[in-house]
């Protein structure tokens, strides 16, 4: 009687849980159809949790700038990990690219922090400007890195701050 009970417990739970997972991912996918050049628009607001419990498009662009501004925030750490990395190496133009990209992703997270704020207060234009000069962070240290000639050992980072920040745009603008 009690393996009836959990086999039909389960069973419910299956019906309710499966379906309600699928329209959630259905719904993601509906909302990044509109974003041009990311094919992995889905990949990356599924990377936060909250997004398969959201139901409006404005629920998905709040943790679309939260996933931006965390990639802000990684990308001033991996700056600062690379410099202890290479710091016994000497190699000033790579020091200088490096301290160059530090400036850039710390100003970035408050611009970030300012467009949350002109989110909030539904001040979308605002926070989708804010967002779109929070995407030159990227592009910055990669000028960096060439302009000093240095080895570009933040490449991978500044491809996903620029995806991050260009989801997040076109899902607010």
């Amino acid at each position: 009687m009690a393996l009836l009970a959990s086999s039909t417990l389960i069973a419910i739970t299956l019906l309710v849980v499966v379906p309600s997972a699928l329209a959630d991912a259905k719904f993601i996918s509906e909302v990044c159809d509109g974003i041009s050049d990311h094919p992995d628009c889905v990949e990356v607001l599924s990377s936060d949790q909250r997004s398969v419990n959201a139901t409006t498009r404005e629920e998905l662009q709040s943790i679309s700038l939260d996933i931006c501004t965390a990639a802000a925030r990684e990308g001033a750490k991996n700056c600062e990990e690379e410099k202890a990395k290479h710091e016994h190496e000497g190699d000033e133009k790579l020091g200088l690219a490096l301290d160059m990209c530090s400036s850039e992703y710390n100003q970035t997270g408050h611009t970030l922090e300012n467009a949350r704020t002109d989110f909030g207060n539904h001040a979308y234009n605002e926070a989708a400007r804010k967002i779109g000069e929070a995407s030159l962070a990227a592009d910055n240290c990669e000028k960096a890195f060439y302009n000093q000639g240095a080895n570009n050992v933040m490449k991978q980072m500044n491809k996903k701050m620029d995806d991050r920040c260009d989801i997040c745009w076109q899902l607010i603008f």
